[in-house]
């Protein structure tokens, strides 16, 4: 008899330690279940943060296409206006020298 209680006593043991390696186990798996669960949620996060940085970014790019064309269309203007300055300067001269030639010609007229 005494044999048969160590017996029971040794499947006692087992069956007590295979439950509490169950109950680990199913702990484990339970914390990993949540790690998941928060790397999936930080993953998203990050996910969102990307997409929010990409449509800034494609933001940026169309306003600095947009700047671009202004700047063109300035530089244009600015040539255009250039142009327009030297040949206003161009008649000034001229101008002159004709308005210079008329007071010339004014004295010598009142010379005589």
């Amino acid at each position: 008899m005494w044999k048969k209680g160590g017996v029971k006593k040794k499947k006692a043991k087992k069956i007590s330690k295979a439950i509490k390696q169950k109950s680990m186990i199913k702990e484990a798996l339970f914390d990993l279940n949540k790690e998941i669960s928060n790397i999936n949620k930080e993953k998203k996060n990050l996910n969102t943060q990307i997409s929010s940085a990409d449509k800034s970014l494609k933001d940026s790019v169309q306003l600095e296409k947009k700047l671009q064309q202004k700047i063109a269309k300035l530089t244009e203007r600015e040539a255009s206006l250039k142009e327009k300055r030297t040949i206003i300067s161009q008649k000034e001269e001229r101008l002159a020298d004709r308005l210079s030639k008329v007071r010339k010609i004014k004295s010598e007229l009142d010379d005589i």
